[in-house]
C-alpha cells in the first residue's frame, strides 16, 4: 500500500517535497496506487518512486526526475510527461494513451509490445530504448536521438521521422509505409533495406530508393 505520509507531503508542496528527498536519498517512495488524476507534480524528484497501478490521468510531471521510477499498470492517459527524465523507467502494462514525452529523456525505457499510436516523442533521448513489435503509427519522432534504438517489426506507419538521428538504429522488418524521414541523420541504405516501405516512404535526399517491382527495391546511397 501506498505510504500515507508520503502521499500528504508531495500532495502539499513539491518544493518541500524535493528538500525531502535530497534529505533523504535513499528512500524510495511509495505511491503504490494512488489517485493522482489531474494533480500538479511539476518538476518533482521522484527517482525510483513506486507508481505501481497508480491513477495518473492527465497528471502533469513536466520537468520531473522519472529516474528508474515504476509506472507498471498505472494510467497515464493524457498524461504531461514533457521534458521528464524517464531514463530506465518501467511502464510495463502502463496504459500511455493520449500522453506526451516532447523533449524527455527515455534512455534504455522498455517500450516493447505497446500501443503508442499518436504520441509525441518529439525532440526526445531514445537512445537504447526498446520499441519491437510496438505500434507506433503517426508518432512524432521529429528531432528525435534513435541512435542503437530497437524498432524491429515495430508498426511506424506514417511516422515523422524527419530530422532523427539514426546511426545503429535497428529498422529490421519496420513498418514505414508512408513515413516521413526527411533530413534525418546517418540513415544507410542497409537499414532502409532490412525495413518495409512503399512509394510514399520519404527518405533522406541523400538515398535513392530504384523500384524493380511493386514490392521490391533497392536503396544506395546518392553519388555526385
Amino acid at each position: 500500500m501506498a505510504n500515507r505520509e508520503h502521499i500528504t507531503l508531495l500532495k502539499s508542496s513539491i518544493a518541500r517535497w524535493n528538500i525531502w528527498r535530497e534529505s533523504y536519498p535513499k528512500v524510495e517512495p511509495d505511491l503504490d496506487r494512488v489517485d493522482f488524476n489531474g494533480i500538479n507534480l511539476k518538476n518533482a524528484n521522484l527517482r525510483r518512486a513506486n507508481f505501481h497501478m497508480a491513477l495518473l490521468n492527465g497528471t502533469n510531471f513536466q520537468g520531473a526526475d522519472l529516474t528508474k521510477t515504476f509506472f507498471s499498470g498505472s494510467d497515464l492517459r493524457g498524461a504531461n510527461l514533457n521534458e521528464t527524465d524517464c531514463s530506465a523507467a518501467k511502464f510495463h502494462g502502463a496504459d500511455l494513451d493520449g500522453c506526451s514525452f516532447k523533449k524527455a529523456t527515455l534512455r534504455k525505457v522498455d517500450f516493447s509490445n505497446f500501443d503508442l499510436r499518436g504520441i509525441d516523442f518529439s525532440e526526445t533521448d531514445l537512445r537504447k530504448a526498446d520499441f519491437r513489435k510496438s505500434n507506433l503509427e503517426k508518432v512524432n519522432l521529429f528531432r528525435a536521438d534513435l541512435r542503437k534504438t530497437l524498432f524491429t517489426e515495430a508498426n511506424l506507419r506514417e511516422a515523422y521521422l524527419s530530422s532523427t538521428w539514426l546511426q545503429d538504429t535497428d529498422l529490421q522488418w519496420a513498418n514505414l509505409r508512408k513515413a516521413i524521414l526527411r533530413y534525418s541523420v546517418n540513415l544507410t541504405p542497409a537499414q532502409i533495406q532490412s525495413a518495409e516501405i512503399d512509394r510514399e516512404t520519404k527518405v533522406p535526399h541523400y538515398l535513392k530508393i530504384h523500384w524493380t517491382s511493386e514490392t521490391d527495391f533497392r536503396c544506395e546511397e546518392k553519388t555526385e
